[in-house]
């Protein structure tokens, strides 16, 4: 019960952790509407994206699918960009998805991903081996931000090719101001 004590004295970490593993689903879900709107075949998107597992894969079956029809509509670098922004999404999402969180006294929430090393030959001999990450308020806020970024450029994209398109859309706003990927942890 490590990591319920470790979340129990670092509960703000926690909400924001949380929130981080829910929205990702978000996201694969306004990945998969950017595509669809392009495509205009609910079902083989749906199926192709979501019928096996892996994030990886869903990302690249959305690449494939979106990416020639939105450089034929002028959006290509854009829809890149959000692609490119999805998968660092995941790469902070994954980080967090299979990991034993603790107190280690450092004054930060510790964690290490259980699945380290385990596709490597050389043998592990015990949870020490595994590489202890450190993450504060500040560097979740600021990847928190960097999702509802990511979210933001997926919808611009969407709405943007569907009004070049010719197809309803919502009146036209600005693209969302990039940020700066964010840091995945602490260099403590």
């Amino acid at each position: 019960m490590e990591s319920k004590k470790a979340f129990i004295k670092f509960n703000n970490e926690g909400i924001i952790i949380g929130r981080l593993l829910v929205a990702y689903a978000d996201i694969e879900l306004s990945l998969f509407h950017c595509v669809n709107v392009t495509r205009d075949d609910f079902d083989t998107v749906y199926k192709a994206m979501f019928k096996e597992r892996g994030e990886s894969r869903r990302i690249g079956m959305a690449d494939t699918f979106g990416r020639q029809n939105y450089h034929k509509l002028g959006l290509g670098t854009q829809f890149e960009m959000a692609i490119s922004s999805v998968r660092y999404c995941l790469k902070i999402r994954n980080q967090y998805a299979h990991c034993v969180w603790y107190d280690d006294s450092s004054g930060f929430l510790a964690y290490a991903n259980l699945e380290e090393g385990t596709e490597s030959n050389k043998a592990v001999h015990n949870f020490k081996e595994l590489t202890i990450r450190h993450i504060d308020i500040a560097t979740l806020n600021l990847q928190e931000q960097y999702f509802e970024y990511t979210d933001s450029l997926l919808a611009w994209v969407n709405f943007e090719g569907r009004r070049i398109a010719g197809k309803p859309s919502k009146p036209p706003k600005p693209a969302p101001k990039q940020i700066k990927q964010p840091k995945l942890y602490l260099e403590i």
